[in-house]
């Protein structure tokens, strides 16, 4: 195959799906090029075809992130002939889940899977202009791996005219991202479930630390520390795609120590009573998804007046 069509395979299996991206992540989303593969997860001289965002094709992904790798790179000791990595995120986990098993639903009857065997041989013939002839041989059932919040992979067989070509399609779904992987041998070689199961074992890597919930800027409280005054928390900021906030406002003692929560005062905002009076006052912020959480406190305010 061409660079060319390294770049367009991505494109081509959005569109069997139904789902493309944006050009960018929206605000506390995923960050998709670390969730990638990366060239430090092949072996030595990997090379880089192409990587980056893509306009939308589908309302239902937020964005859409794609990094191919090729030719002859070294996945476990096997050498391959490209490798493309796409990932679709979506506005919220439900949403993603729905549509990992519809797509897991689809590739799960034969005539989905000969669909999708088909849209790899369009791959190849049009990114040749029909000099390879490649015509589909065979599809392998869906095979469930034990990765990520859902994992599955299967191997397509399409003869060319320099020799049978191997392709490994794997997808993988975490919180609010889905992950796919198409491998391809080289003609007359084998992809390797070993092979394909490493590919996916280290993107499913990336894939948990991207929605590995961490602080970079810890809550800040705004407001008058006065009876009567409303104080706002600020959330501060986070990596690994926080979906959600959540806040514990607390009564400390004059030193801003021995902090006691305030039953009820879950939400972003506190108006300051007289039982504040000469104490001081914080809140606890704490940061999930449906992978990780982790709270996170405020400095304290001055004491209440």
């Amino acid at each position: 195959m061409r660079r060319g069509t390294l770049a367009a395979t991505g494109a081509i299996l959005a569109a069997f799906f139904a789902v493309a991206a944006s050009a960018a992540t929206p605000s506390y989303g995923p960050d998709l090029p670390t969730m990638a593969l990366a060239t430090s997860d092949f072996g030595p001289g990997a090379k880089l075809a192409y990587q980056g965002f893509k306009p939308p094709t589908s309302a239902r992904v937020v964005a859409y992130y794609e990094r191919d790798f090729g030719p002859a790179v070294r996945l476990g000791g096997r050498r391959l002939l490209s490798v493309v990595n796409f990932i679709d995120a979506f506005a919220d986990a439900g949403t993603a889940s729905v549509s990992f098993d519809q797509v897991r639903t689809t590739l799960s009857t034969s005539s989905g899977r000969t669909q999708l065997g088909k849209v790899f041989v369009g791959v190849f013939n049009e990114g040749t202009r029909g000099a390879l002839k490649a015509r589909l041989v065979a599809v392998g059932n869906l095979i469930p791996v034990g990765l990520g919040q859902g994992a599955f992979r299967l191997l397509v067989r399409i003869k060319t005219k320099t020799g049978t070509v191997e392709l490994a399609f794997d997808a993988l779904q975490l919180d609010r991202a889905i992950g796919f992987l198409l491998l391809a041998s080289y003609p007359k070689k084998q992809v390797g479930a070993s092979t394909s199961l490493l590919a996916m074992s280290k993107l499913a890597a990336h894939f948990q630390y991207g929605f590995t919930v961490r602080n970079l800027t810890p809550p800040t409280i705004t407001g008058a520390p006065q009876a009567g005054q409303t104080l706002t928390a600020d959330p501060g900021q986070w990596a690994g795609a926080p979906s959600s906030f959540a806040y514990q406002w607390s009564r400390c003692d004059g030193a801003g120590a021995n902090c006691t929560a305030i039953p009820g005062a879950v939400s972003q905002t506190y108006v300051l009573g007289t039982a504040e009076s000469g104490a001081r006052v914080t809140v606890v912020v704490t940061a999930a998804n449906t992978v990780s959480s982790i709270a996170m406190p405020a400095t304290p305010t001055a004491p209440v007046r």
